[in-house]
């Protein structure tokens, strides 16, 4: 266990200076081109849902941490379950801080911009601003955490599959996109309306729209923790037959 707590505190110190990194960025870039947009146009604009900069960042990171860690750990002695559980301790530890930090600076945004405008947060624009704030967390939490799980499956798929087997795929995952959704919706008008419109009436309530108008928090949460859970075991199989073959020395080590 004590090899696992060295190698959990080095993959979340690893990534600790990139996160301030980013909000220092954050602090500096947004406030500029706002500014800019101000002398351009003379008017106040609006800013909305800064925690997109955030999604993508921990999409990047989930992406990116299948690249030299894998193969730095493995040589170092560490076994694949250790490398996978480290890997999910990271991810909790950036999505919990980062989160946190979006939910405050979210409720100070709205204080501080309500004379301009009405700063609006992603979980605000979806389920309104009469939740708890611990929920509003809980929720980005959640949301964070399935971005960069979903960001090293895809990883691990793409460095265990062929390439063109994943080009395959992926060219057929956004045709369903592109078409499927679009079908969905003209089904509710088209010959199987009872069955398109089921369908959707159940995934609205998976995201916690209910048919009376309410809101249960409850139904997100859940499937947030569903999606993330089979991401993490598909994951952890993938990751416990992964080759290799083309690992590359590395001069870095634990202490």
């Amino acid at each position: 266990m004590k090899k696992l707590r060295t190698l959990i505190r080095y993959e979340c110190e690893l990534y600790w200076k990139y996160i301030w990194v980013f909000y220092l960025a954050i602090v500096i870039v947004i406030p500029a081109v706002y500014g800019l947009f101000y002398l351009l146009t003379h008017e106040t604009g609006g800013i909305n849902c800064l925690e997109m900069n955030t999604m993508i960042f921990v999409g990047i990171v989930g992406i990116l941490q299948m690249n030299e860690d894998f193969r730095m750990l493995m040589q170092n002695g560490f076994t694949r379950t250790y490398i996978f559980s480290a890997t999910v301790a990271q991810f909790a530890f950036i999505s919990g801080l980062m989160s946190l930090i979006d939910t405050a600076a979210g409720m100070i945004l709205r204080r501080l911009l309500s004379g301009l405008f009405d700063y609006n947060t992603i979980f605000g624009s979806l389920y309104g601003y009469g939740h708890p704030a611990v929920l509003r967390w809980l929720w980005l939490f959640l949301v964070y955490l399935l971005i960069s799980s979903l960001g090293f499956f895809f990883a691990l798929v793409i460095n265990r599959v062929p390439k063109k087997l994943s080009v395959f795929a992926g060219t057929i995952l956004a045709a369903l996109l592109m078409f499927g959704i679009p079908f969905l919706f003209a089904a509710v008008s088209a010959p199987w309306e009872a069955v398109g419109h089921s369908i959707l009436s159940f995934a609205v309530r998976c995201f916690g729209f209910m048919d009376d108008g309410t809101v249960r928090l409850t139904n997100p949460i859940i499937l947030l923790l569903l999606c993330i859970g089979i991401l993490s075991a598909g994951s952890y199989l993938i990751i416990r037959r992964t080759e290799l073959s083309a690992v590359r020395k590395s001069a870095l080590t634990l202490n």
